[in-house]
């Protein structure tokens, strides 16, 4: 949950916010499970009584919420899709195995301080050269990464079910207003992915955030959040 402190700050004035740690994340027991994300986060808004949201996703989280938009679309007043990873179906992809894969090998060889370093060093975390921002950014992630179990790469379950995985081919069905958002130094495929997704949802539109990588909403939030506020005013307008 930490990760969202700064767009928590911002928005709660304005807006009823809400985070979580999905299962097998942070402070949340189980196993991970993206066929069961989407169920998990309809059963959330319904326990709390919330009938519609405007549903943000970062990486992973940006499945969870496309996913959640297609299978229960009438709870989606506007969608975020941020650093989206492809979804189901997307060609062509590189060949060899993706970073998931990598990650979970380092992991069980080398233990989740070894990963830690090679995350680091991947392009997921391009920073900006400002030696300020570097400094904060690596305070931000030895913090969070020292909560992290793991579990989803030490102990993978195999997925539930649940619910269908969104597939390139419904994409064109979203009826939400769509916001797609990276940084410029975003990784390549998922800067194609971010395009195909624009291309195809009907009401869909990108934003670009200069000089920022993957995670452009920790360091460079005043800009992360002008963006989203504009989008959310479009869509709250009468």
């Amino acid at each position: 949950m930490t990760i969202w402190d700064d767009q928590v700050q911002r928005f709660s004035p304005t807006h009823r916010v809400i985070r979580y740690d999905s299962r097998g994340f942070g402070q949340s027991t189980g196993h991970a499970d993206i066929t069961a994300d989407p169920d998990d986060l309809r059963i959330l808004l319904d326990s709390l009584g919330i009938r519609s949201a405007h549903v943000v996703g970062l990486s992973r989280g940006a499945r969870v919420a496309l996913n959640f938009a297609v299978a229960f679309p009438s709870r989606v007043e506007a969608l975020v899709l941020y650093g989206l990873s492809p979804p189901e179906g997307f060609q062509p992809l590189p060949p060899g195995p993706g970073p998931v894969a990598i990650f979970a090998e380092v992991a069980k060889k080398h233990g989740l301080d070894s990963l830690g370093k090679v995350v680091w060093a991947s392009p997921l975390v391009w920073l900006p050269a400002d030696a300020k921002v570097q400094t904060e950014f690596k305070r931000r992630f030895d913090a969070s990464w020292a909560k992290y179990k793991g579990r989803d790469l030490l102990d993978p379950r195999p997925p539930s079910g649940r619910v269908r995985l969104a597939r390139v081919d419904q994409l064109d069905g979203i009826r939400a207003p769509t916001l797609v958002i990276h940084g410029d130094h975003e990784m390549p495929l998922f800067q194609v992915v971010a395009d195909t997704v624009v291309r195809r949802i009907p009401n869909a539109r990108k934003v670009v955030v200069p000089n920022a990588g993957h995670g452009a909403h920790f360091y460079d939030p005043k800009r992360f959040n002008s963006a989203l506020v504009e989008f959310f005013r479009s869509v709250d307008r009468p």
